[in-house]
């Protein structure tokens, strides 16, 4: 299966990366391992483009879903991973949001919500692990 993940935690966001990985599913979010200037401001305007587009580009190719990372309560960051999850919504894709509802959307029938990664992890495995049968059975 293949995944976006939105948060504004690059440590916690590599560590589902590698833990996903290793279950054999594959993270579209380049994000996390080739933006060197993660967390600063020191941006040209060309790398924000640059940056938004291949954004875009990773959520378009995480055809199942997009998976936000919440922040803990009373903790408000920057809204970039609200908008790649509306790119997920509008494209139809599933979202799974780990920790709190963090606005509205989190309340959309697209989105499920976990309490943490092992509890999401078992859901996608049991997802990924039922599709097999339903897969085989078109052919």
């Amino acid at each position: 299966m293949k995944f976006f993940i939105a948060s504004h935690n690059r440590e916690y966001a590599r560590l589902l990366k590698l833990q996903l990985e290793r279950l054999g599913h594959e993270c579209t979010a380049r994000w996390i391992t080739s933006d060197d200037k993660f967390g600063s401001s020191e941006y040209t305007d060309d790398e924000r483009r640059r940056l938004a587009l291949m954004d875009e580009e990773d959520v378009r190719r995480g055809t199942d879903g997009l998976i936000l990372l919440a922040e803990m309560p009373g903790h408000l960051v920057p809204g970039g991973k609200h908008v790649e999850s509306g790119m997920a919504l509008t494209l139809g894709y599933r979202v799974y949001v780990v920790g709190r509802r963090e606005n509205v959307f989190h309340w959309h029938p697209q989105v499920s919500v976990f309490e943490n990664i092992e509890t999401l992890v078992a859901h996608l495995n049991e997802d990924s692990m039922n599709a097999t049968p339903r897969l085989a059975a078109k052919l």
